[in-house]
């Protein structure tokens, strides 16, 4: 087994709790903004400096021991929002169990998991107070355990709040929290933190039959966040984009490690708004996921293409990269038109969740902006690596951060022999709830955390992940295909906005599938004859010649041999992954509908090359 270790570092200030963090913060930078959001897109900026973070997350909690809910699971789950944050801090901070839900889960999914998580209470966003509503008309105690619903802002409910005492509004427990406290009650502030107790309850994506419940403590949150900050450098004042949605550890761990280091936290209007808010808000740190950042740098691509200055670009790239090596960086004054179009400050991007193509890090790096890649899961924390400017091997997904350790599972003692990659530190989870067999899987006698990912470590101690162990296509002869390896190559391809690679078995063997999800108007400037909206034939040929000469930079036996080309989106998760065997059942359903003629079924084409 090979094993690294992340190198030793100065990690600053060290927090053995979240309420530690909260509270430190708190009076460290308590004139600087901790947030700025709005409650609509047109509305106007609503500003929280770190001192009403942390006395809303103080009432809050108070509240909280108010209604009897100390040492109860209580759920948060809703769109970003100030209010999510400080619940969730409330919670985790010395109150209860915070089990956050995905937003996007229907009912049914979310009265599944309140009753799993065996939670007493729930914060919700005024999006939700219909599903609310209906939860709370329709389970009787006996089947689920809910005290309270408790709206994060009931001006946004149509009608106002229910007369039912379960349901609770976000700024009447912020008083009766400034009540009590002002009345001399500091059982929030004043009961001990017990560091290696479950106070995070995650639960994973999936169905709610399926998805596990990913058991964390405080020491494993703050021991991540520690690792965090002595790896990336940031300073307070400046501005952090959030994106992804916050019941994620990866946005999660994130956040409360921007907040530990004093930056302004921007939550996002929503997706159609992303450009607008970087350049609004002089955004400078990005934490997000590839398929956001593949879709700008697109759009980058093709402003340089349009604008006639793409062999100047080329020109410039290699002596400004020339000139980095004597110290003397120029890239984000020779490339200032492109470094504005993303609000003229972004300086930091770190990208999670799924592997990016190198190039797309190359160009954004090239023009003065940093951009780097982590790893991690969330039975991790969720970080276990991430590359660095000093470090930043394209393609790697970096060095293991300080206090961690990562393994390749392999007999071979060889630098870069790929096996299943490993991980252990203070960051790992205590287990899956509820469920001894599936964490005795995953969790050796020493300490190991099984990622379920492929990969190996090059001579500089980079992990590299090849892919994951339950996508690996198994040949019949015997021969592993990683899916993950192909699709960054068809992505590359002009049109393909994303793509899904699988072994389909046929009566023989297993043949190398892929589902292409297309942009016909960007398809169309690239064939022979540009078309504006060209036909499913002049796509298909299209296709064929590309997916020829990807096959041609393979072993034959990773040669893709069937594609199907579609413009419908694809079954991912609320962090744009997708959800592989969903996905793959949703193909082998319409190929079962429209046998072979698929075309006329789906308005999907398969062809066989």
């Amino acid at each position: 087994m090979q094993i690294v270790k992340g190198k030793s570092s100065n990690v600053g200030s060290q927090y053995e709790n979240l309420r530690e963090l909260v509270l430190d913060c708190r009076q460290k930078y308590a004139s600087l903004d901790a947030f700025v959001y709005r409650k609509k897109p047109t509305e106007a900026e609503i500003h929280k400096t770190y001192r009403d973070f942390g006395r809303d997350v103080e009432w809050i909690g108070t509240a909280l021991y108010c209604l009897g809910l100390k040492d109860e699971n209580i759920s948060v789950v809703g769109e970003n929002a100030y209010e999510w944050m400080v619940s969730y801090s409330a919670i985790v901070s010395g109150v209860g169990t915070g089990v956050p839900l995905d937003r996007l889960l229907p009912e049914n999914e979310v009265v599944n998991l309140l009753r799993r998580g065996k939670v007493k209470a729930v914060f919700y966003h005024p999006k939700h107070h219909d599903m609310m509503m209906s939860i709370a008309a329709n389970t009787s105690d006996s089947e689920i355990l809910l005290r309270y619903f408790i709206c994060m802002d009931k001006n946004l409910v149509s009608g106002g709040l229910p007369e039912d005492p379960r349901f609770l509004d976000f700024s009447d427990l912020l008083t009766t929290g400034r009540k009590a406290t002002e009345e001399g009650d500091s059982r929030f502030i004043d009961t001990p933190i017990d560091p290696d107790e479950v106070r995070i309850l995650l639960f994973t994506s999936g169905t709610t039959a399926t998805s596990k419940g990913v058991m964390l403590t405080n020491r494993n949150i703050c021991t991540n966040i520690n690792s965090v900050s002595a790896t990336l450098h940031v300073e307070p004042g400046e501005r952090a984009f959030s994106i992804l949605p916050l019941h994620h550890t990866f946005e999660n761990t994130c956040d409360f490690f921007l907040l530990s280091r004093g930056l302004v936290i921007c939550f996002s209007d929503g997706l159609r708004y992303l450009l607008k808010n970087i350049q609004e808000w002089h955004v400078e740190v990005v934490v997000s996921v590839p398929l956001l950042f593949e879709n700008i740098h697109r759009k980058i691509t093709e402003g340089i293409e349009e604008s006639g200055k793409a062999n100047l670009i080329a020109f410039l790239v290699p002596i400004t990269n020339f000139l980095r090596k004597f110290g003397l960086d120029l890239r984000r004054v020779l490339f200032a038109d492109i470094v504005k179009k993303l609000g003229g400050h972004l300086r930091l991007v770190v990208i999670g969740g799924a592997g990016i193509d190198k190039s797309i890090i190359k160009t954004f790096n090239d023009f003065g902006i940093d951009f780097l890649m982590g790893y991690g899961l969330t039975e991790t924390s969720p970080v276990i690596s991430v590359t660095t400017p000093e470090c930043n091997v394209f393609g790697s997904v970096g060095r293991p951060m300080v206090g961690i350790e990562a393994a390749i599972d392999t007999e071979e003692e060889k630098r870069g022999a790929v096996g299943e990659i490993l991980s252990r530190s203070d960051c790992v989870m205590k287990g899956y709830y509820e469920n001894p067999e599936a964490t005795s899987e995953v969790l050796t006698e020493d300490g190991w955390f099984r990622t379920g990912d492929m990969g190996y470590i090059d001579k500089r101690g980079c992990i590299h992940i090849t892919g994951r162990v339950k996508s690996m296509i198994v040949l019949t002869n015997g021969k592993k295909v990683f899916p993950e390896e192909i699709e960054s190559l068809l992505n590359l391809v002009p049109g393909v906005k994303e793509s899904f690679v699988w072994g389909e078995t046929t009566e023989k063997e297993v043949e190398i599938s892929a589902k292409i999800l297309i942009d016909r108007t960007e398809v169309g400037k690239h064939i022979p004859i540009p078309e504006k909206t060209p036909g499913d034939s002049a796509i298909r040929e299209y296709f064929k010649t590309h997916v020829k000469e990807i096959n041609h930079q393979m072993p034959s036996y990773k040669a893709i041999r069937y594609f199907v080309f579609s413009e419908g989106e694809m079954v991912k998760t609320t962090t744009l992954k997708i959800k592989r065997q969903q996905e793959l059942d949703a193909i082998h359903t319409v190929l079962a509908a429209a046998s072979s003629n698929i075309k006329a079924a789906t308005g999907q084409n398969l062809d066989t090359l």
